[in-house]
Order: structure tokens, then C-alpha cells, then sequence
């Protein structure tokens, strides 16, 4: 018999059993009084989340979390808008792709290697040449495994006219973000990552300064479907009780996204954080243990992804076949002329610090099949210490 697999990948991520079980809630109608009143009490969650105030106005997509992302910026540009993109990995360029084929100008401020954020000196200066009217920037890349210090760009932003819109795919639930009072004004992500529910919702939250901005566009410029302006109509009405219909919801998908924000406000946000902070920097010690490089410099180094690179002559091929065989799922890189060279763990949502011992040994063992020479047990010790030393 096949012993369960360890889904260590960026997203989808491992749910919940109790999550799972919620999806199939059974001929429950979108106008329904009991759906009505999940879908209520999911997005007045979603603001505490994120520690959102009520000024903040939650939207619920039936989507990818690329769908969030396209909406989080169509919504708010007009003609000719200079718009600012921070690249600090792939995900950087994704949001310039999607950008282009609006009728904006766009510049673009770069990492100068994988495993570092741009600089927010280098921001506020760029900011200061032009008048822009947007900055996005993703709180965590995907890519690269490195957190961007949100926080502190978010309140030099706050009291410019241009929107800080923070894609935070890969680190909503996983890492902390207080949305109302560090001044971000856009925030997206997708359900299938920290959050633990499967794809297919993608989720913004939109602050007073944004539901102004998205005023003054009329949202003129975003394709039907992802007209935010139509969008916050029908979250209001969901909120309050009062449903209209717009497009139908995901029905078994929002039901389950209720169930996941159960959970995780039974363990506590803060909880949930240190979790995350201490399974990652476990990992990373133990990795270290056996030889192995990290991408992300430590100090820019993200609590829900881990970039990897490879010993030299191991094929990332050969290395993720040798993990399947030992029940662990991994990634491989994406970031451009890197793709051979690293490997991505995902550890997030539910993922403990048992499945990190389990992921650890599986690479050891891969690593060792493979002719890599190392000490058998001393990415174990490294993580085991790390977790003793927090009181694990």
C-alpha cells in the first residue's frame, strides 16, 4: 500500500480533512438563507485575517489567484497612468505581462540577484522621479523564496497618491500582514496556498483609499467580469444578509473557506505565525546541515517558501523521482535561467513539524541515492535542535 504523500509544493497546499469534508455540502443553492449566512461570516473573517478595519472591503472571486491579481490593478488605472512594478522574482514579471496589455506605462524596478527584495530606499527614490499612481510589489515571490519588508514600504506609501497593491499570494495566513494599519491599500491572494482550500477562489481586500481610487476609474478599463465596482456590490449585499446576484459564487469552495478560517482562528493568528516563522527556519538550518545553498538571503528569507539550489551534478529531474519515490512532493524552480539548478519546498497551511522531519529525511535519503555525499542524520539534528531551541 502506498504511504500517504507529503504535498510540499507552493500551492496547491495539504487541507484540512474537516475543510474536505465541508466541499461537499450537498444541493445548497447560492441565494440559499444557510449559504447566505457562511458567505457573511467568511468575508467579515477575512477582514480580521488580515487585520483589516471595516473601512476594508473584502472581495471573493470564482478564479486563480492570477485572476486576483489582474483585478487587483485593472480596476484602478485610467489612460496613460505610470504605474511602478518591483521585481523581486518571477511573480514581478507576471504583474508587468499583465500590465501590458493595458494602455499604462510602466516601469520597472529589479532585483539585482535571485535571493535579495529591491531595496525600499531605491522605491521611495524611484517614486520621487514622476508622479505614479501605482506601486505593486509582491510581499512574497514565489520564485525565490524572499519576503519583501511590506511594513515598512507600506507607511512611507501611505500618505502618497499612489496605490500600494501587495500580491499576497504566497503569504496571506503564513505570514503577518496588518493590512489597515501599515497603509496597504490592495491585497490579493488564492485560496489553495496558506489558506488551505483548494483552487478556484481568488481574494482581494481593498482599503478606503483604494474603493476611492476604484471611484474615480469607474473601474473603465477591467473586463466584465472582473469589474470590482459591480464585485463590491454584491460582497455588501452577501455581507449584509441581503444577496443580489452578479455571477454565481463557488458555493462548495466559499464553504470551505469558511471551515479553513475556522481553523485557523481556533489556533490563533499569532500561533499560526510562529509556527510558520519557526518550521521555516528549521528547515533552512537543516538544509544547511547537509551542504545545501538557500536562494533567499537569510534576513529576506519568506516563513512559507524555500528556494533550494541543488549540489552541482544533481538534476532536479532525477531529485524530485527520488522524492515521489520517498512520498514527498516537491517543486522546481521557475525563476529564469535557474530552472536546473534549485528545487522549492512549500510549508504552509497545515503542514507541521512532524511532515518537516519527514521532508528532511526524504531529501537526505534522495540526496544519498544520488551520489551526493553527506552525513546521514545531520539535516535531522539541525532541524530537531532548531526546534527544541524554541521550545518545540
Amino acid at each position: 500500500m502506498k504511504e500517504r504523500d507529503i504535498l510540499a509544493i507552493p500551492g496547491p497546499t495539504m487541507f484540512h480533512p474537516m475543510v474536505l469534508r465541508s466541499l461537499g455540502v450537498e444541493n445548497m443553492g447560492h441565494m440559499s438563507r444557510e449559504f447566505v449566512e457562511v458567505f457573511s461570516k467568511a468575508l467579515k473573517d477575512l477582514r480580521k485575517l488580515v487585520y483589516a478595519d471595516d473601512s476594508v472591503q473584502p472581495v471573493v472571486l470564482s478564479g486563480s489567484g492570477t485572476l486576483a491579481m489582474e483585478a487587483s490593478v485593472s480596476n484602478m488605472i485610467s489612460k496613460g497612468d505610470n504605474i511602478l512594478v518591483v521585481v523581486n522574482g518571477y511573480f514581478g514579471w507576471s504583474m508587468r505581462d499583465i500590465l501590458s496589455r493595458y494602455p499604462v506605462n510602466i516601469d520597472l524596478i529589479e532585483i539585482k540577484s535571485p535571493g535579495e527584495v529591491v531595496d525600499n530606499k531605491r522605491i521611495l527614490e524611484k517614486l520621487d522621479e514622476k508622479e505614479y499612481s501605482m506601486v505593486t510589489v509582491t510581499h512574497v515571490d514565489t520564485s525565490t523564496g524572499v519576503r519583501h519588508p511590506i511594513k515598512e514600504l507600506a507607511e512611507e506609501v501611505r500618505d502618497r497618491n499612489c496605490i500600494l497593491v501587495v500580491d499576497g499570494v504566497c503569504s496571506v495566513a503564513g505570514e503577518e500582514i496588518r493590512m489597515s494599519e501599515w497603509g496597504i491599500d490592495v491585497l490579493f491572494t488564492g485560496s489553495q496556498k496558506a489558506l488551505g482550500v483548494p483552487a478556484g477562489l481568488g481574494i482581494l481586500w481593498l482599503s478606503e483609499k483604494a474603493l476611492r481610487r476604484l471611484k474615480e476609474t469607474e473601474s473603465s478599463l477591467s473586463p466584465y467580469y472582473m469589474d470590482l465596482s459591480r464585485w463590491i456590490r454584491v460582497m455588501k449585499s452577501y455581507e449584509e444578509m441581503k444577496p443580489i446576484y452578479y455571477a454565481t459564487p463557488s458555493v462548495n469552495l466559499i464553504w470551505g473557506l469558511w471551515k479553513s478560517l475556522k481553523i485557523i482562528f481556533d489556533e490563533g493568528l499569532e500561533n499560526r505565525f510562529r509556527r510558520h516563522k519557526i518550521l521555516s527556519r528549521a528547515l533552512r538550518k537543516g538544509l544547511k546541515a547537509i551542504g545545501l545553498d538557500i536562494m533567499a538571503k537569510e534576513e529576506y528569507a519568506a516563513s512559507t517558501i524555500t528556494s533550494v539550489y541543488l549540489p552541482e551534478g544533481v538534476s532536479p529531474y532525477d531529485f524530485k523521482r527520488e522524492m515521489l519515490n520517498r512520498n514527498v512532493v516537491i517543486a522546481g524552480g521557475i525563476y529564469p535561467g535557474l530552472r536546473e539548478k534549485y528545487f522549492r519546498i512549500g510549508h504552509m497551511g497545515i503542514m507541521d513539524f512532524n511532515d518537516g522531519v519527514s521532508i528532511l529525511a526524504a531529501i537526505e535519503r534522495s540526496l544519498y541515492s544520488l551520489g551526493y555525499g553527506l552525513e546521514p542524520g545531520a539535516g535531522l539534528k539541525a532541524y530537531q535542535d532548531t526546534l527544541m531551541s524554541d521550545g518545540v
